[in-house]
């Protein structure tokens, strides 16, 4: 297993950054990672997805996860690939940090891919999950100011 995971600060509560990203009809106007998500965040659901990995030129690359913990204001992941050549746990984990929130944002990628990509190509993706955590703040900011 490689994990890559990033953290971020948000000056929203959790409840609100929750809003923002189980809003799957949303993440054309502000998501650069996962630009399309169709489905209803709830446990079990089944969510088809477009990424845009950085460094493929615009790429998008289609997939069906199931989400598999929802818990609102506290932790959305979810599970997509094939297990045994590529799969991936996503997740993101809030928590209430002052007035606001601190965010982990990751994936643990398993299966031969991985052994086959390496350390060295996983962690190249870093740069489109804390893309997704930049766009996230400045949603974030944009919904403050327009409520």
């Amino acid at each position: 297993m490689i994990r890559l995971e990033t953290e971020a600060h948000f000056d929203a509560p959790p409840a609100t950054v929750w809003q923002v990203l189980t809003d799957f009809a949303q993440y054309p106007v502000w998501n650069p990672l996962l630009p399309e998500a169709r489905g209803e965040a709830k446990p079990g659901a089944r969510v088809a997805m477009k990424a845009s990995a950085p460094g493929s030129a615009g790429k998008r690359f289609g997939f069906t996860a199931t989400l598999v913990r929802c818990e609102p204001g506290q932790a959305l992941e979810w599970t997509g690939g094939v297990p045994g050549v590529l799969h991936g746990h996503h997740y993101f984990r809030l928590s209430p940090e002052g007035a606001g929130t601190r965010l982990v944002h990751g994936e643990d990628f398993t299966g031969l891919l991985t052994v086959l990509f390496g350390r060295k190509r996983i962690e190249g993706m870093r740069r489109g999950y804390e893309g997704l955590n930049r766009a996230l703040t400045e949603r974030l900011r944009t919904l403050a100011v327009s409520t």
